[in-house]
């Protein structure tokens, strides 16, 4: 039995909080417990989080993120492509929107089309590949108003970070690589 200062929305919230021993397990308490560890990092400027699209798979992909968290809802496709021109592969993430407009699948540079080699919701291809990257998967609902923040305020996919990453240092690494890239053939 739980006492509680409020009515409606605000009361259940109150009662979720008050009885959360008790409902260790239940996954609005489970949400809430690791949006709080999340947004915990952001408030002290840790760099062990990451947060959008581009910038989870990056680290992802680097085999930094611990804890990988998505909207159960998230509905941005992974498109894996190759320039039909230069033969380069690379993978586009677009709204479904996106993917269905033709000039999408256009290099703006060479005005070469692209190939499609593979087309996956984003989603699905976290749930399939998370254990490769050592991640684990939590998924979130908008339900909660921390979820509801979450999936608003960061794009509905993140992560909590097992080391520190300096995004925004690796984004101008990869800027100064691509220059030199560019400085070697001309």
């Amino acid at each position: 039995m739980i006492d509680v200062s409020y009515g409606m929305e605000n009361g259940f919230n109150e009662a979720v909080r008050l009885a959360e021993d008790t409902l260790e397990n239940v996954k609005f308490v489970r949400e809430r417990q690791l949006i709080s560890k999340f947004m915990s990092e952001i408030a002290t400027e840790s760099n062990k989080y990451c947060y959008g699209e581009d910038n989870t798979l990056k680290c992802l992909e680097m085999g930094a993120v611990e804890k990988l968290i998505v909207y159960e809802s998230l509905n941005t496709i992974r498109v894996k492509v190759r320039n039909t021109a230069t033969g380069t592969e690379d993978i586009m993430l677009l709204t479904p929107k996106q993917a269905k407009k033709p000039e999408t699948f256009q290099d703006a540079t060479t005005g070469f089309n692209v190939e499609k080699l593979e087309e996956q919701i984003l989603s699905e291809f976290l749930v399939e590949n998370y254990t490769n990257f050592g991640a684990s998967l939590e998924f979130i609902s908008d339900k909660s108003p921390e979820g509801s923040q979450f999936v608003k305020g960061f794009g509905g996919i993140g992560g909590i970070l097992r080391y520190q990453v300096n995004l925004l240092g690796l984004e101008a690494m990869e800027e100064e690589l691509d220059e030199d890239w560019d400085d070697d053939f001309m």
